[in-house]
């Protein structure tokens, strides 16, 4: 029978495949020097064992290391689970047979589960919960969820201490004003923009993007942002507002039209005034609809 396994492959497949009389160094000694075409015969045996494996795993093409990872049948060392994950990186079709093994060690699975695909992924969640690769995608799942939680707290913790020492004077407005635009942080630049003023954060945040910005201009100046960290704000508006090269040249004009004492006199006197921008609160929104409501027709006669 070992004669008939080293033969040409029409006549050693059958043999290697189905032989039982084949044994485990039998099928080592011919695994070492045999054709691909054989390493396959030997990978689709019922039983494969860990020895035989090490040779098929360390010698095999990608068919051959396919076959034997979809095999049930064969065992693995945690040695050679590690060898045929770190080829599966360049093989979706091993990826896809190791997804399945009940058997993979934590060691590979964790090496595996970065490069399997986005689909593979999706294979692996409708898989049981005992799975080693479900719960580690369970964990990982957790694990962003929670560091991206974290990276947002540190970022809203540091917006607000950054413009804590804006307040404070303790940094200039540009330096602010220029992160939170570029960066399209609009709620940290109203409020921002709110704490400087002394005004409403829910009002300012409004005026960021409302049709006209003449109040904006008067916040920003009013409070010493310089004509370059405005054109920040000017090029966010404009992905938002979609505003054209003419128009943003016309607001840069506009900017640099107004003192900054002008700016603070006009703010001052809108404080005093009581006046919010032009913008309406909802309770006033409510009571403006309400009264066009019980405003009659005019009669026709």
């Amino acid at each position: 029978m070992v004669k008939l396994a080293q033969d040409a492959f029409p006549v050693a497949g059958p043999v290697l495949e189905n032989s039982p009389a084949l044994t485990s160094d039998d099928l080592v000694t011919i695994a070492s020097s045999a054709s691909m075409e054989h390493l396959g015969a030997i990978a689709g045996r019922e039983t494969v064992d860990k020895a035989v494996t090490s040779v098929l795993v360390d010698r095999g093409d990608t068919s051959v290391l396919s076959k034997v990872a979809e095999n049930q049948g064969a065992e693995f060392a945690d040695a050679s689970f590690l060898k045929l994950v770190e080829k599966a990186r360049s093989s979706e079709a091993i990826q896809a047979a190791l997804i399945n093994r009940t058997d993979l060690p934590e060691e590979a699975a964790h090496a595996l589960l970065p490069f399997l695909t986005e689909e593979l992924k999706e294979r692996v969640s409708a898989l049981g919960a005992d799975n080693t690769l479900v719960q580690l995608l369970a964990e990982r799942a957790a694990t962003e969820v929670a560091a991206r939680a974290h990276k947002l707290e540190e970022a809203r913790e540091q917006s607000n201490a950054l413009i804590r020492d804006v307040v404070s004077k303790k940094t200039k407005i540009d330096e602010a004003v220029t992160l939170f635009a570029r960066s399209d942080r609009t709620a940290e630049l109203g409020i921002l923009l709110a704490k400087v003023s002394n005004l409403p954060p829910a009002a300012v945040s409004q005026l960021l993007f409302s049709s006209s910005d003449k109040p904006l201009i008067i916040l920003c100046k009013a409070n010493g942002v310089t004509s370059e960290a405005y054109k920040d704000i000017l090029t966010m508006r404009a992905r938002r507002l979609r505003i054209g090269g003419l128009e943003l040249n016309a607001a840069i004009q506009r900017y640099a039209a107004l003192s900054e004492d002008g700016a603070r006199r006009s703010l001052e006197t809108l404080k005093q005034s009581g006046a919010n921008f032009g913008l309406k609160t909802e309770e006033e929104k409510t009571e403006a609809v309400r009264t066009k409501k019980n405003i009659p027709f005019a009669s026709n006669r």
